[in-house]
């Protein structure tokens, strides 16, 4: 169903956005990552190996040069992008006296900006085209906030917000857009091994979640998910 399909995913040579390209390109969609680290891209490319063709751009999604040159040059390449999902994010667990403004910034920035930014740029696009799609993962945490994580639930809340708001926006010219929010997942994140991550859920969990997302019918208006373990 997705062969031939343009999908970006944002940081995903790691995690949960590795899981979703592994995915997406058994399913013989045409994947794209923007990562911020060349080194992570040449590990996917040895992780992927035979089991498909990725195409990959270094990018750093917090600035809106970067972000607005490599959608071009995509744009360019395969003239148009199906869905974009915007995986790329980082956490620091720090009790709200100790947060720095370094850790809020980083993570509202790549959380939250670099989500807006790339939607924006790829929005742009798919209204004057075909439509398409954006899915945004955001997290458990922005429906039930822990300690610890003033910045990365206050980064999340606001994705939410963000993507019911261009989804509400994106209807008219066939573009929806969706949140999967999970709980913990099994994925070195925010200081903590994935190994003492025993009872959280696993990549492919959460990565066959979101592939079957991207598969649902455009008669499907609005679509918000949330996994837990």
């Amino acid at each position: 169903m997705l062969e031939n399909q343009i999908i970006i995913v944002t940081g995903g040579t790691r995690g949960i956005g590795a899981g979703i390209v592994k995915l997406l390109v058994n399913e013989g969609a045409k994947t794209i990552v923007l990562a911020k680290n060349q080194n992570s891209i040449t590990a996917l490319h040895e992780t992927i190996g035979d089991s498909g063709e990725v195409d990959a751009y270094q990018c750093d999604i917090t600035s809106g040069e970067q972000v607005s040159n490599v959608i071009d040059a995509i744009f360019a390449k395969y003239g148009r992008i199906d869905t974009l999902v915007n995986n790329a994010g980082v956490g620091v667990w720090k009790p709200l006296e100790e947060m720095t403004e370094e850790d809020w910034d980083s993570q509202i920035n790549t959380n939250l900006k670099g989500a807006f930014l790339c939607s924006q740029a790829v929005y742009k696009r798919m209204m004057n085209g075909q439509g398409g799609q954006i899915v945004n993962i955001a997290s458990d945490l922005a429906y039930n906030t822990t300690e610890k994580a003033s910045a990365y639930c206050a980064s999340k809340w606001g994705l939410l917000g963000l993507s019911h708001t261009m989804n509400k926006e994106g209807k008219k010219y066939g573009i929806r857009v969706t949140s999967v929010s999970p709980g913990l997942v099994q994925t070195d994140f925010g200081g903590v091994s994935a190994a003492k991550k025993t009872s959280g859920l696993t990549v492919e969990t959460v990565a066959e979640q979101v592939v079957s997302v991207i598969k649902v019918g455009k008669d499907a208006g609005e679509i918000d998910v949330i996994i837990r373990p």
